[in-house]
């Protein structure tokens, strides 16, 4: 069914001309909304509902409003297909992977079945959370060194090197191979200035010894890379466009299910209340349909479900 009819609005002097229609999709803020949802601007509730709703102007709320109900239900339909199209667009695409890169540090880097630390966690699959414990440990001394001048790496190491072989000449430590290791890679790069890769490179490696990680550049640095991947991987997965998708589409289903399209209201203080507590309390996606109706409701949701089964 076509878009309503645009609606004419009379001009100040009384004379009236044809103006676009506030439901137009075209005046409608979309792509501002779509952004707003799938960015997590929006914020939700402990059951998925939102807290409030993406701005939608005052004119076509009113417009909306005066329709039928089966224009209304047309108007979703041409709304729904028009927010889609945008969403899954290149250029959308491209937007949203660009935010998530900037704010997430979420990049796509091709890992299949990356678990991330909470996610560990919350399985309590201790092996992987060592694993990655372990890697981290590393990562962030590779990170702490690229970070720190290097006079003052260089005035450590020589503050060091003293109790490293006072360790290391301890046939009574345990430890004492660690230490020489320590030290064999420390001759390698003491005369080094610290401004220089080569020393901030080595002196990382004598960091991963002393926290029990791999013992050359190579593998120091090959880890480095790999948790620096599978971090990065593990945020694309949680926050990539599809995933966002499905989370919102899901959510706005369910809540839907949920609404009593029946619920008595009553006026207050100029306002239009629920007259049940539970009502009331619902959140903001609950409530808005309720407000736009079963017919437009029930249309939105067929829109969410077919589209669900394609992502």
């Amino acid at each position: 069914m076509p878009i309503p009819p645009r609606l004419v609005y009379p001009r100040r002097n009384g004379s009236s001309s044809s103006s676009v229609s506030p439901l137009e999709t075209s005046a409608l803020p979309v792509n501002q909304s779509a952004t707003a949802v799938l960015r997590g601007e929006i914020q939700t509730r402990s059951n998925g509902d939102w807290d409030r709703l993406p701005f939608i102007p005052q004119a076509a709320v009113a417009a909306a409003y005066a329709l039928s109900s089966s224009a209304q239900t047309a108007l979703v339909d041409t709304v729904g297909a028009a927010l889609k199209s945008l969403v899954m667009s290149p250029p959308f695409q491209t937007q949203h992977d660009e935010y998530i890169r900037n704010e997430h540090k979420a990049v796509d880097h091709g890992l299949k079945g990356v678990v991330s630390m909470e996610d560990a966690v919350k399985r309590g699959d201790l092996k992987t959370v060592e694993a990655m414990q372990a890697r981290q440990a590393v990562a962030m001394n590779v990170d702490m060194v690229t970070a720190m001048p290097g006079d003052m790496l260089k005035a450590e190491l020589t503050r060091e090197l003293t109790q490293w072989k006072t360790y290391a000449a301890d046939a009574k430590r345990r430890d004492r191979a660690k230490y020489q290791k320590m030290i064999a890679v420390a001759n390698t790069i003491e005369g080094v200035p610290g401004t220089d890769d080569a020393f901030k490179r080595g002196y990382a490696v004598i960091k991963s010894i002393d926290s029990d990680g791999p013992d050359t550049e190579a593998a120091v640095y090959a880890m480095h890379a790999r948790f620096k991947q599978e971090t990065e991987q593990a945020a694309y997965d949680q926050y990539n466009l599809k995933t966002q998708l499905r989370q919102q589409l899901t959510t706005f289903v369910a809540v839907a299910a949920k609404v009593n399209f029946k619920a008595p209201t009553v006026q207050k203080d100029g306002q239009t209340k629920f007259v049940n507590r539970s009502d009331e309390a619902q959140g903001a996606l609950w409530k808005a349909c309720f407000r736009a109706g079963e017919a437009p409701t029930a249309a939105a949701v067929r829109l969410a479900k077919a589209w669900l089964s394609e992502l």
